[in-house]
């Protein structure tokens, strides 16, 4: 398998997917939404580099309404991410969470849990065995978001799409030879985030190579926090992506975020609606998201936190600069390669 598909892979594992900018989005309101990323890594005097998330809070420009906060989330990470993530969510009076499983609207917090899965369609301890996400995670000595989130509070409410909803919105229109080919990407792709396929056995085998050495760990943060940084936490940048790619991108994210932006609207217009929101989604839906919030709720951007999701200390890790040099040169050349594909 290509490199590049790799990191295309990687920012699904960590920042959930993310959409080709909407054709109906000015220059002046792209520019805002890029001066305002949602992933970036920090690097320090003491020797270490980190990942970090944005979690951004929006007010109505007019009117009243509840605080938004768009809370992007790497699906993996260290456990004090996760610890003040929830910390975060615990102060909010709605959260809106990520999960595409075969959930419904009656379906009680608890079983919501079980059923939602950031990227996947089944939780791993109910089929007994370990999603890829979570082996990717174990690998590299981080934890998985849904092991380390308590997803039974009272105040976490699904909203997303359903595995049957998202294969009847892939199957709209079955003569366009794209959408055909994102369906069966779909399927391919929940088959590789629950490791029910070889590739997925292929990936557990190195990841175990991986678990084995601390500084290949190390190397391997390294690459992914350099590849997320490259496409800006948006695979869909990669103008090599395939049609059929780009049309599941567009899937997995705007039709995904419409539910989300619905689910808004409806507790705006309660009289004695929540005081806060958290729509705790992957770091790659919120470009998209904050756009909505701006154009459809008349929304704007208030307050910033940032959040490590994880970071590398070199000294410790005996990684040297030269070392650190080489992943960012490879990452470069290949994005380069991939950029200039054009979709072949």
């Amino acid at each position: 398998m290509r490199l590049s598909i790799f990191f295309v892979l990687t920012a699904l594992f960590l920042n959930g997917c993310s959409s080709p900018s909407s054709s109906k989005q000015s220059q002046k309101e792209k520019a805002v939404i890029a001066q305002q990323p949602y992933v970036r890594i920090l690097k320090s005097d003491s020797n270490v580099v980190a990942l970090e998330i944005a979690v951004r809070k929006f007010v109505p420009s007019r009117g009243h309404g509840p605080a938004i906060w768009l809370t992007g989330v790497s699906h993996i990470g260290q456990s004090n991410y996760y610890a003040a993530l929830e910390r975060h969510l615990d102060d909010q009076a709605l959260v809106l969470f990520e999960g595409i499983g075969d959930h419904s609207s009656n379906s009680s917090p608890g079983e919501e849990r079980k059923r939602a899965i950031p990227s996947s369609d089944a939780h791993p301890s109910d089929k007994g065995g370990s999603s890829l996400q979570s082996d990717m995670a174990a690998s590299l000595g981080l934890a998985f978001q849904l092991e380390a989130i308590d997803y039974s509070k009272p105040n976490f409410r699904n909203s997303d799409l359903s595995i049957q909803e998202l294969r009847e919105v892939m199957s709209a229109r079955p003569s366009e030879p794209s959408q055909q080919g994102a369906a069966q990407s779909f399927e391919t792709l929940v088959q590789m985030m629950q490791g029910d396929s070889f590739f997925g056995a292929i990936m557990r085998m190195l990841m175990s190579f991986l678990g084995s050495n601390p500084k290949l760990q190390a190397l391997t943060k390294i690459a992914l926090m350099e590849s997320i940084a490259v496409m800006d936490g948006d695979p869909a940048q990669l103008k090599g992506l395939t049609p059929e790619l780009h049309e599941l991108l567009v899937v997995l994210v705007q039709k995904r975020n419409q539910k989300v932006v619905e689910d808004l609207k409806a507790e705006i217009k309660r009289k004695k609606g929540p005081a806060s929101v958290a729509v705790f989604f992957g770091a790659g839906h919120m470009p998209d998201l904050e756009l909505q919030l701006r154009e459809k709720l008349k929304y704007k951007p208030a307050e910033d936190l940032w959040l490590t999701a994880f970071s590398v200390d070199m000294r410790k890790a005996e990684v040297s600069p030269a070392e650190v040099e080489f992943i960012r040169g490879l990452v470069k050349r290949e994005m380069e390669q991939l950029q200039s594909q054009k979709g072949n």
